[in-house]
């Protein structure tokens, strides 16, 4: 593995591992997948896989945060995504980034 992309492999790994494990709906173990890898930009991936990415980033984000009265957030863009999402988008925004994961760690396991 690169170490160019070495921290976005460890930012995927735990990602793959929250898909994987969290209890609940695709929509659920997203957000929690979020979490750990929100800190990720494009600029941290491969230029061939940065539309990838962009378009995860886009699909988790897609509907905003919601805001309250106040114009406070009330719940953050991923959360209310998911909130409104089906399960089969949420498969498949889990696809990509596993797609992005064994891609960028050039098939090898974390360390």
């Amino acid at each position: 593995m690169s170490n160019r992309y070495h921290y976005t492999v460890e930012k995927l790994t735990g990602a793959i591992d929250c898909l994987a494990t969290h209890p609940g709906d695709v929509r659920e173990r997203l957000t929690c997948a979020h979490l750990g890898f929100h800190t990720l930009t494009e600029n941290d991936f491969p230029p061939e896989l940065q539309a990838d990415w962009r378009w995860v980033m886009q699909e988790l984000t897609k509907y905003g945060p919601l805001l309250n009265h106040k114009h406070e957030v009330w719940f953050g863009s991923v959360e209310n995504t998911m909130k409104k999402v089906r399960k089969a988008t949420g498969s498949k925004i889990a696809k990509k980034i596993y797609e992005l994961y064994w891609t960028v760690s050039e098939n090898q396991p974390y360390r």
